[in-house]
């Protein structure tokens, strides 16, 4: 049994770090150190489900992997797709381009998956002109 639950825990952690590779805009080796660091204080602090030694194993281990390139999020490109396509439901073009919009970061954002769910807002202004007057 202890095998199995390692196994998962690596598993988890890196899809998590793989995420979290994904995600970052720095320059690979510096997001990757400070991934580490981050991991490594997690480690130390206790705040994972797995034993220090392990923790701090893995935590190099993904280190080593991002450097080499070997660390990427499969689940991005899947997860961009699916929100364009809930941009489908709009009828009108104006409608449908702001909700890409907002899909691709525009707008502001509240909320969390964590907390039931996303809130992407955004603002539109549009200027008519006045009815002619006689």
């Amino acid at each position: 049994m202890p095998f199995s639950f390692r196994r998962f825990s690596l598993a988890a952690t890196s899809a998590l770090l793989a995420a979290a590779a994904g995600a970052a805009h720095a320059a690979p080796d510096e997001s990757a150190r400070a991934r580490y660091e981050r991991d490594r204080q997690a480690c130390l602090s206790g705040n994972t489900q797995q034993s220090q030694a392990v923790c701090l194993q893995e935590a190099g281990a993904a280190l080593e992997s991002s450097r080499a390139g070997q660390l990427t999020d499969a689940a991005a490109p899947t997860q961009q797709n699916n929100a364009v396509e809930r941009c489908d439901v709009f009828k009108t073009p104006d409608d449908r381009a702001a909700c890409l919009d907002r899909v691709k970061g525009q707008g502001a954002v509240s909320g969390s998956p964590a907390a039931g769910g996303v809130l992407r807002e955004s603002t539109t202004t549009t200027i008519t002109p006045a009815p002619a007057t006689r």
